[in-house]
C-alpha cells in the first residue's frame, strides 16, 4: 500500500511539473525571451605596433588552426589616376601578381603559393588597395617572402600587361549590356558630374597604360608609411614583428602629396532621367547626394534607413511596393558611404515596364511620409535592435578585425569608433529620426534614373498612368559607347 502510495504521489508530481513547465513555454516565437548580449569590443590599441620605417599594423595572435592571415592596405587607388590613362587600377589588380618582381615570373608565384596550399590576391578600390595572403604557419617565411617580394619588387612584365588590356577591353564591349549597372554608372554621373569619381576606361585610355605607368603609379603609393598591415593567425607577436622588420627595413619611404580633389558637385535638375533599353521591365534609382560617414547624424541616418528602406521585409518602402502591391521583388533604400566624399541616397525598384510610374510615386510618398510623420515605437526598436545585435559582426574573424582597425587609422576615424557604436545607435530617438530625414532627404531634389522600355514606361498602368512627366521634367539619355567614350546613337 505504502509503494503504491509513493508510486501515486510520484506521477502527481511529475504532471505538476510538467503542467509547470508547459505554463512557462512560450506558445509564439515573438514571446522568447532571451537575456542581453554580453559582448564588449577589443581595444585596437592592444593590437597596434609599428616597425621599421614607419611600417604600421595590427597584429593579433590566434593559435585555433595553424593558419597566418595577413593583409597589407594601401592608401591609394583609382580616385588618383588621371582620366587620360582611366583602367590603369584595373591593369594594376591584374598585373601586380601575374605580372612577377624582378627575380619571378607571376607564374612561379602563383604555382608556388598553390603549391604550399595558400591564396594571394590583390585587388584596388577607390581610394584603397590590399594585397592579401592566406598560408599555414608552417609556411610562414617562404609566404611573407612571396608577398613582400610583390608588394615591393613587382615588375609588370608586358604579357601580363597584354593579356589584362585585352580581358579589360573585352568587359568594355558588354559594359552596356546590364541594366543594374548602367542604372549605377549612370546614376552617379548624373549626381557627381564629370569627376574622377565618375571617370570610366575606354580602349583608348586602356590601350595607352604602358609598364612605364604601372611602375610609376607603384613607386608613388607603395611605400612603408602609407601602408597598414593586418595579421591575424598562429605566430608570436613578437616574432612576426621581427620577420616583417626584415623586409620594412630595407624599404624607402617617399614623400607624396595627394591631388587634390574636388567636392564640388553639380545641382542636377531634379526629374525623370530616361535611358532606352529594350527590356521588359524598369529599373529605378530615385534620389540625391546623401552624407559623408564622419557626418555627426550618420547613426541617426542608419536608423532611419533601416525604417525606410534599407531594412529588407520590416522596411516600409518593401512593405508597400513589394508586399501590399506586389509590384517588385528587389526595392528598398540605401545611403552608400565612400571615404573623404559624400555617398548618394536613393530609393530603388525594379519593376515591371508599366508599373514602373506607379511604383516610383509610391516610393516618393514614403519619402514624404517619413519627413512628416513620427516613426512608430516598434519601428524604433526594430531598427535599433538590429544594429546592437548584428554589432558583433564587425568582429566575426580576427583578420577580419584587424582589417577593420587598420581601416579605422588609415581613414582617420576616431579609434574608439567600436567603442561607442552602440552608445550612439541606442541614444537616436523618433524625434531624431525625422529631423535627419527633414535634413537629408529633399524631395524637391529628386532624380528619377530610368533604365527600361521608354513606350510601356511612359504609358503607365490605371493605378497611375503616364505620361512620365507626371513625375517631372523629362530628360532623354543616350548611352555612351564603352569603348569610344562617345554618345551613342
Amino acid at each position: 500500500m505504502k509503494k503504491t502510495s509513493i508510486w501515486i504521489l510520484g506521477i502527481l508530481l511529475i504532471m505538476l511539473l510538467g503542467g509547470t513547465v508547459k505554463a512557462q513555454t512560450p506558445t509564439r516565437p515573438e514571446d522568447l525571451k532571451f537575456p542581453p548580449l554580453k559582448f564588449e569590443p577589443p581595444n585596437p590599441a592592444s593590437f597596434r605596433v609599428v616597425m621599421a620605417n614607419g611600417l604600421r599594423g595590427y597584429v593579433r595572435e590566434e593559435r585555433s588552426l595553424p593558419i597566418v592571415n595577413i593583409t597589407a592596405i594601401i592608401n591609394t587607388g583609382s580616385l588618383y589616376v588621371p582620366k587620360e590613362k582611366a583602367g590603369l587600377t584595373d591593369i594594376l589588380s591584374e598585373c601586380l601578381i601575374k605580372g612577377g618582381t624582378k627575380t619571378r615570373t607571376g607564374q612561379v608565384i602563383e604555382d608556388r603559393i598553390d603549391f604550399l596550399g595558400g591564396s594571394l590576391n590583390f585587388s584596388v578600390g577607390e581610394r584603397t588597395a590590399s594585397l592579401t595572403m592566406s598560408v599555414l604557419s608552417k609556411d610562414l617565411d617562404e609566404g611573407l617572402d612571396l608577398f613582400f617580394d610583390v608588394l615591393m619588387n613587382p615588375e609588370f612584365r608586358d604579357e601580363a600587361i597584354k593579356l589584362a588590356k585585352g580581358r579589360l577591353i573585352e568587359q568594355l564591349r558588354s559594359a552596356n549590356d546590364n541594366p543594374s549597372q548602367v542604372l549605377a554608372r549612370e546614376f552617379e554621373k548624373v549626381l557627381y558630374g564629370e569627376h574622377p569619381l565618375t571617370y570610366e576606361p575606354t580602349k583608348a585610355t586602356v590601350e595607352s597604360i604602358t609598364q612605364a605607368d604601372l611602375k610609376s603609379f607603384h613607386s608613388k603609393y607603395f611605400f612603408p608609411k602609407n601602408i597598414i598591415i593586418a595579421a591575424a593567425g598562429d605566430f608570436s607577436r613578437d616574432q612576426l614583428k621581427s620577420k616583417i622588420n626584415k623586409y620594412a627595413s630595407k624599404w624607402a619611404n617617399k614623400n607624396l602629396s595627394f591631388p587634390v580633389i574636388s567636392k564640388n558637385f553639380p545641382q542636377p535638375e531634379p526629374g525623370v532621367y530616361f535611358i532606352q533599353k529594350k527590356i521588359n521591365q524598369g529599373y529605378v534609382s530615385i534620389g540625391h547626394l546623401g552624407i559623408e560617414d564622419t557626418n555627426p547624424d550618420y547613426f541617426a541616418v542608419q536608423v532611419m534607413n533601416f525604417i525606410l528602406g534599407g531594412g529588407s521585409f520590416t522596411s516600409r518602402i518593401t512593405s508597400k511596393v513589394r508586399s501590399d502591391e506586389g509590384l517588385a521583388y528587389n526595392t528598398g533604400s540605401r545611403f552608400t558611404y565612400r571615404w573623404g566624399f559624400p555617398g548618394t541616397f536613393a530609393g530603388y525598384v525594379q519593376t515591371k515596364s508599366e508599373t514602373v510610374g506607379y511604383a516610383i510615386s509610391l516610393i516618393l510618398k514614403e519619402f514624404e511620409r517619413i519627413r512628416q510623420e513620427p516613426v512608430s515605437e516598434a519601428e524604433m526598436e526594430t531598427a535599433i535592435n538590429y544594429y546592437l545585435e548584428s554589432f558583433a559582426d564587425f568582429f566575426q574573424s580576427p583578420i577580419g578585425t584587424m582589417v577593420n582597425f587598420a581601416s579605422l587609422e588609415l581613414q582617420g576615424k576616431p579609434m574608439n569608433y567600436y567603442a561607442t557604436y552602440r552608445d550612439k545607435i541606442k541614444a537616436v530617438t523618433r524625434e531624431k529620426v525625422m529631423e535627419v530625414a527633414k535634413k537629408y532627404i529633399h524631395p524637391d531634389k529628386m532624380v528619377i534614373m530610368i533604365v527600361g522600355d521608354w513606350e510601356p514606361c511612359n504609358k503607365g498602368s490605371d493605378k497611375f498612368p503616364g505620361p512620365l512627366d507626371r513625375l517631372g521634367k523629362v530628360h532623354r539619355l543616350k548611352l555612351m559607347n564603352p569603348l569610344t567614350g562617345q554618345l551613342e546613337d
